[in-house]
């Protein structure tokens, strides 16, 4: 696996998780938080799909193009439907993917707007780290909530997509 390929995989892995901490949420949970002033669990989705796709704008545009809101209005407000939330999300996860591979491919800067990343890889990692970050509050908001879900769940869907040991 050439270095690129690397790359795409780890974005891959990183939507799988994100695709199966979203499967958590439902519409008995969607409205809990990770804080008093944190973000309702339907909302931190939606809000990872609008970062994708504003950075997508900048650096990308044609692969933003697509992409609808998952936010009903400018104050970030989720859709209705926890559905199309998800499905938002899983069509900014393939417009990452593509536009960080054809960065690849051509080489040199994604930039546009007023933001600039000096390599594709730059614009991968805030996406990932970005993501992380929110799969993270997710978590919290469950366990608060009482719904953490077991380990027995997390090591398939979470950290054995990144393992090669076998337990």
């Amino acid at each position: 696996m050439d270095l690129a390929e690397a790359l795409l995989d780890s974005w891959d892995r990183q939507c799988r998780i994100v695709d199966a901490v979203a499967s958590l949420i439902n519409e008995l949970n969607r409205h809990v938080k990770p804080s008093d002033d944190g973000m309702t669990l339907d909302r931190q989705l939606a809000h990872m799909h609008g970062v994708r796709r504003y950075f997508l704008s900048q650096v990308a545009s044609k692969h933003a193009a697509g992409l609808i809101s998952a936010s009903a209005d400018k104050e970030g407000t989720p859709l209705a439907d926890l559905d199309t939330i998800k499905a938002c999300l899983k069509a900014s996860e393939k417009a990452v993917r593509e536009a960080v591979r054809e960065g690849l491919e051509k080489g040199g800067p994604m930039a546009g707007g007023n933001v600039v990343y000096d390599n594709p890889v730059l614009f991968l990692q805030h996406m990932v780290w970005h993501d992380g970050w929110h799969v993270g509050l997710i978590f919290l908001a469950l366990r608060l909530n009482g719904q953490e879900p077991p380990e027995e769940w997390e090591e398939p869907n979470v950290w054995g997509k990144w393992r090669t040991e076998t337990w």
